[in-house]
């Protein structure tokens, strides 16, 4: 067991939430555990000895309520600070990326120095009051606050180094910028003129349940309109995910072959050829297999799931050889593999993809915030330009498939304060929104293998991830949101990368 001490203010918590808690071990992996709270302390108990690192939904005053992990610690009798640990484990980070960007030409300023020297200092006088652990953790509270606004100053500025070796060497294709489209609205004319001013590249959404309710009949109409309009316009098109066995993209009819492997894997062969085939000349890429590494409806094995996820892109690529396949990432952070130890780590998914042969062009993560859902909990820059980093050894493109944050607060969540979802920089709103997505979209481009970003919703959806996650509302008013992304699009692509009439859309990875 491994036992941490919890202040807040200098004083024991009579409550704290646990329920998106969990331990991880080496490489930053979950472990199987349990988290309870009781008198003051947070109690982990695993399945082995290794050293263990927490982590939890952490409120830092001035800044916001996010997700914070502690180092990896070895058991003892005596209990942990976990105030004094998260402030560690930032600033162990800090020391990380701060040695591995320097390789880089990342330019340290005099206020970014000063800002990482307080953050040490407070955590130096932490460390010299152990034995006062209130004290101890309102000193460590002080350093993280300072920690966390050098962290993200750092990640910003190490970012902005290549974004601006990018555009001097027009290293941004004007498909960089996309949004995903709502199809339920495509008959809209207002819809089909905001669509058509301001985007160069669209994902439609479909699943397999979509598109054959019933065993071999495939509904493909609304599909159909959706490419015919964005190919008439020259948008460019993603559509997908083709493959994705969530509970809510299966066909009810399927269930029956799910004891049948072999039959399964058959099906989704011919359905996503079929789909494929109809529209090979019209879309410019495709999000193949989706959230294998997170959630499949059939239990399959691990080795059914590679197994699954190359047969999807075979049969992808022999339907549309031009086309890009892409495999996309479900809940990049891996939480869930804590709690579920049937599911795939992400990086591990990724990898073992990788080393099977699987013929594929590149990888999507997709990335939400603002909701009281697994792997939905707020993360500061930081930790985002960091796990973003670690997708780069695998020398693919990495595609941000479906990216979103709220501008105002989910009714549907049980919770009616921002705090058991997170935030960032204050509770969510259309300012917040519209920084993090600037902020967010810089650190995302400032890395050379990343090619595009998807906003996840045009338009707010009450049935959606988000429903306040839009670049518009309902009726289509723009919000701070999509002023900020015209404004980076105008500073990143510029004016000469518009659509011009008559001319054909090129691939996404188009420089």
């Amino acid at each position: 067991m491994i036992r941490y001490k919890v202040f807040h203010n200098g004083l024991a918590p009579k409550q704290f939430p646990v329920v998106s808690t969990y331990l991880f071990g080496q490489d930053d992996i979950p472990v199987r555990s349990q988290v309870d709270y009781a008198e003051g302390e947070l109690l982990g108990l695993r399945h082995s000895d290794s050293p263990v690192g927490l982590v939890t939904l952490w409120e830092v005053k001035d800044f916001g309520k996010l997700m914070l992990r502690t180092t990896r610690l070895p058991e003892k009798k005596k209990s942990y600070n976990l105030n004094v640990e998260i402030a560690r484990g930032k600033l162990l980070r800090i020391s990380q990326k701060r040695e591995e960007w320097s390789m880089a030409d990342l330019v340290i300023s005099e206020e970014l120095h000063q800002l990482i020297d307080a953050a040490l200092d407070k955590f130096i006088d932490a460390l010299c009051y152990l034995d006062k652990p209130a004290k101890a953790s309102k000193l460590a509270d002080e350093s993280l606050t300072f920690a966390l606004r050098a962290g993200e100053a750092m990640a910003l500025s190490h970012a902005n180094v290549y974004l601006e070796q990018r555009k001097k060497t027009q290293g941004f294709g004007r498909h960089c910028f996309g949004g995903c489209l709502d199809p339920s609205r495509i008959k809209d004319p207002t819809y089909q003129k905001y669509i058509k001013e301001h985007f160069h590249f669209v994902t439609i959404p479909v699943t397999w349940k979509q598109l054959e309710p019933k065993e071999h009949e495939r509904q493909f109409e609304l599909l159909d309109e959706c490419v015919s309009f964005l190919s008439r316009n020259r948008i460019a098109i993603k559509i997908g995910p083709l493959l994705n066995f969530t509970p809510d993209a299966v066909p009810d009819w399927l269930y029956i072959w799910e004891n049948d492997f072999e039959q399964v894997r058959d099906m989704a062969y011919d359905y996503i050829t079929s789909v494929v085939e109809r529209y090979g000349k019209k879309v410019q890429a495709w999000d193949v297999v989706s959230g294998m590494n997170v959630e499949n409806s059939f239990q399959f094995s691990f080795e059914q799931i590679i197994e699954m996820s190359r047969s999807a892109c075979l049969a992808a690529k022999h339907a549309s050889p031009r086309s890009l396949i892409l495999i996309e990432i479900s809940e990049p952070w891996g939480d869930y593999y804590a709690r579920n130890q049937r599911t795939i780590p992400p990086l591990i998914y990724l990898d073992m993809v990788c080393q099977s042969g699987v013929n594929f062009d590149g990888a999507g993560i997709k990335m939400h915030f603002g909701r009281a859902l697994e792997s939905m909990q707020s993360r500061d820059l930081l930790e985002i330009a960091s796990l973003l980093d670690r997708f780069s050894i695998f020398g693919k493109p990495i595609h941000l498939s479906a990216v979103g944050v709220p501008s105002k607060l989910d009714k549907r969540d049980s919770v009616e304060k921002c705090g058991e979802a997170g935030y960032w920089h204050g509770p969510w709103s259309e300012q917040s929104q519209a920084n993090w997505l600037e902020q967010v979209y810089r650190i995302s481009m400032g890395r050379p293998f990343i090619e595009t970003i998807t906003w996840q919703d045009i338009a707010d959806k009450p049935d959606g991830i988000l429903q306040h996650g839009g670049l518009v509302d309902a009726k289509l008013k723009p919000k701070q949101a999509f002023e900020r992304i015209t404004q980076l699009k105008d500073e990143l692509i510029g004016t000469n990368h518009g659509r011009k009439s008559g001319s054909a859309s090129p691939p996404l990875s188009e420089e």
